[in-house]
């Protein structure tokens, strides 16, 4: 059976992550192909997915209040809690396309302060993806989550705007710019993961 692939997508909060993702997958079906969504972290994931649930949204005031060196661990180690069932889905072929994996711990987490080295030596034994897309452009702020710490803070998500760009190019994730139509959008990254896939 041939391996499947692992394609995930980064970018800043409600840069239409989700949406982009979920029509990937159903466009993959109708495609013929054998094609999964999942979203980091993984919430139901005990005991590392309620107690990232609890920092991001149960703080008082949006206040994190343990250091960023440990919320990135606690991000690390639900992420290899789930690599057995990613490892799974990939052995039987399938296309995995994951919203917010490695990418995503590493730009947030420099930004709050931990060392880039530090952070890629914490994730690296976790499976690398096969293509990385990153979504850039304005962001749909009727999605904002006024309850997550990252989320409600706008100067804060666009200083990571920055961060993910940097890290675009450090590893050469594909750049992609969102449209104001959900449908631009789509076709745009169908045509690239198109031509990735052949």
């Amino acid at each position: 059976m041939k391996k499947g692939k692992l394609i995930t997508f980064y970018g800043i909060n409600n840069i239409g992550k989700t949406t982009q993702c979920l029509r990937l997958v159903k466009r993959l079906k109708d495609a013929g192909f054998d094609a999964v969504y999942t979203k980091y972290p993984k919430y139901d994931l005990a005991p590392s997915g309620p107690f990232l649930n609890k920092v991001l949204r149960g703080s008082a005031k949006n206040k994190q209040k343990i250091s960023e060196e440990e919320l990135q661990m606690w991000f690390a180690i639900n992420r290899y809690q789930y690599q057995p069932e990613i490892e799974k889905m990939l052995a039987e072929g399938k296309i995995v396309v994951a919203e917010d994996y490695t990418g995503t711990g590493l730009a947030w987490g420099w930004l709050k302060g931990a060392k880039l080295e530090w952070l890629e030596e914490v994730n690296k034994f976790l499976i690398k993806e096969d293509l990385a897309v990153l979504l850039e452009g304005k962001r749909f702020l009727h999605a904002k989550e006024m309850s997550h710490i990252h989320e409600s803070d706008d100067a804060l998500v666009e200083k990571c705007k920055k961060i993910h760009a940097t890290l675009g190019r450090k590893y050469s994730w594909k750049v992609l710019n969102v449209e104001p139509s959900k449908e631009k959008t789509e076709e745009i990254i169908w045509k690239m993961i198109e031509k990735f896939l052949k």
